[in-house]
């Protein structure tokens, strides 16, 4: 993550933080729902990647995280969700196609992980207000791809020249903490910050190992059934 986009998620944890911190009292005071065995979730994450010595201009990048759980316990939780997250960053050399065989100052990269992880959550219920802590196992693929225009092309020239590719099926494991506002018995709203960590392995375009994971500031909705 560059310093602009440590800089934003720093700040957006700051506000949610003081937003738990504001109505924790207000809600703990309340009636503790009944909370049913089931629940589904997904939401949007704010994706800042792990820096890596062999690339350069990693920006902060979007992620996405669903799936369902099941409330063993008041105290504890499983997760089944599917994660994924991506980013733009400057081409390396050794990923660059040959000069000559594309328009400059068109390439572009991207590097992009997804897949299925599972994850076990401790749980310090408060009235409606629902802390948590856990951690977890996934197994991703990382995907990454330099496209460019070819060097004739005089209209629609997005990805028309030519491409370099690689991908990389790895597992990784993640740890996470959040909390979760029930606004009914059944609707539940919740922030978390999760920090993935991932090596995929481009050996076939020169990057050798490569830290695909990194933090994740998410922000979504469970419904129980």
């Amino acid at each position: 993550m560059n310093g602009r986009s440590r800089r934003k998620s720093a700040g957006a944890a700051a506000t949610l933080l003081a937003l738990g911190i504001s109505i924790t009292p207000h809600a703990a005071a309340q009636p503790a729902p009944d909370i049913a065995p089931f629940y589904a979730f997904g939401g949007f994450a704010l994706f800042g990647p792990d820096s890596n010595d062999q690339l350069r201009g990693e920006r902060g990048g979007a992620g996405l995280n669903l799936g369902g759980g099941l409330r063993f316990s008041r105290l504890l939780s499983f997760e089944l969700g599917v994660l994924g997250a991506g980013y733009r960053l400057d081409t390396p050399a050794s990923a660059a196609p040959a000069a000559g065989t594309f328009k400059d100052g068109t390439l572009r990269t991207n590097l992009g992980t997804g897949g299925l992880n599972l994850s076990a959550k401790f749980h310090f219920t408060q009235g409606r207000v629902d802390p948590y802590f856990g951690a977890g196992v996934g197994l991703y693929t990382t995907n990454f791809r330099t496209t460019s225009e070819a060097s004739t092309c005089e209209r629609h020239c997005a990805d028309t020249g030519p491409r370099i590719t690689s991908r990389s099926r790895d597992a990784g494991y993640h740890a996470l903490i959040g909390v979760d506002y029930h606004v009914t018995q059944k609707d539940v709203a919740g922030v978390e910050f999760r920090q993935l960590k991932l090596d995929a392995n481009f050996d076939d375009i020169g990057l050798g190992k490569v830290k695909a994971g990194g933090s994740l500031l998410w922000l979504g909705y469970r419904r129980y059934f």
